[in-house]
């Protein structure tokens, strides 16, 4: 009976020693787990926090001043060409534009038209610098593409005037 015991002994050993080594396995694979998972967590979580590139480029580029005087300059715009139109009706007795509204009114849209181009100065400003990089056409080879255009307008003119008058003639036999 000895002689068993001792042979079921190795065994058990055996078997703590195979649980013993898989355990460090089984640990370094949670480890790794949780790694991975961690490292998703943080990418999402700097993803939600990190604002949109078009509102940084706004926030930084742009300062807000720039749109609310935009906006002021606009009206003013609207205002003064109003005022020209005839629309906005200045009274006679209003003091010191009344007797000159039409002037007012050129002054109004003068000065809104530089504020319009005062705030919109900074949002094109990046665009002339490419402008330059452009390899513009020459003049004999601008003539000749505004020629071709121009031929091919009249021939589609001419094209869809025979259609026109096709259908209306097959039309007005039909209906007669």
């Amino acid at each position: 009976m000895k002689k068993k015991r001792k042979a079921i002994k190795p065994i058990a050993e055996e078997e703590k020693q195979v649980e013993e080594e898989a355990a460090p396995v089984q640990s370094e694979r949670e480890e790794i787990e949780e790694k991975v998972v961690t490292q998703i967590k943080n990418k999402r979580d700097k993803e939600e926090s990190k604002p949109s590139r078009i509102w940084n480029y706004i926030k930084e580029e742009h300062k807000w001043e720039n749109y609310v005087f935009l906006l002021i300059s606009v009206v003013t715009l609207v205002l003064g060409v109003l005022i020209l139109v005839g629309t906005l009706v200045v009274r006679p007795d209003f003091p010191v534009i009344g007797g000159i509204p039409m002037v007012f009114g050129w002054i109004l849209v003068v000065v809104a038209a530089a504020g319009v181009v005062y705030a919109l100065y900074p949002m094109f400003k990046p665009a002339f610098p490419e402008l330059k990089k452009i390899s513009w056409l020459t003049g004999s080879k601008l003539v000749g593409d505004i020629i071709r255009v121009f031929l091919f307008i009249l021939i589609f003119t001419l094209l869809f005037l025979l259609y026109d008058s096709f259908i209306q003639q097959i039309l007005s036999r039909i209906f007669k």
